[in-house]
């Protein structure tokens, strides 16, 4: 299974889009742990929809007291296969090095601008 945070994936088509699927996990005193647990049940909350890929993934977390987070993974399960582009293109997006990256403008306030920003949920009360 591919789970990555972009939308698409170099070299594969999206064949059947099934929609937001989601894992949470709960750990105490370390967000690693629950991240690989959310992961894991997002990951089986795709393959209960015959999914081989998810999507946009993205996680959001919160402090629910005594030292304990909760992680809540969320992304777009889809079916993927190997485009059937131009022979040998695939073997060649592959070994091609990414194009460098330049950093997002930053905003008017100085201030990451919005994309680059996490998203924290904070539970009221806890």
């Amino acid at each position: 299974m591919l789970i990555v945070t972009t939308d698409t994936i170099p070299g594969y088509e999206v064949r059947y889009v099934r929609g937001a699927v989601s894992g949470a996990g709960i750990a105490h005193g370390g967000l690693s742990a629950a991240r690989r647990e959310a992961i894991e049940r997002l990951k089986a909350d795709a393959e209960r929809y015959g999914c081989n890929a998810v999507l946009g993934m993205r996680f959001a977390n919160c402090a629910i007291g005594d030292g304990s987070f909760e992680v809540y993974a969320y992304g777009t399960a889809v079916l993927i296969e190997q485009s059937q582009g131009e022979p040998g293109r695939d073997s060649q997006v592959a070994q091609t090095a990414p194009p460098p990256v330049s950093p997002p403008p930053a905003t008017p306030s100085g201030g990451m601008p919005m994309v680059g920003r996490n998203l924290t949920v904070q539970v009221p009360g806890r």
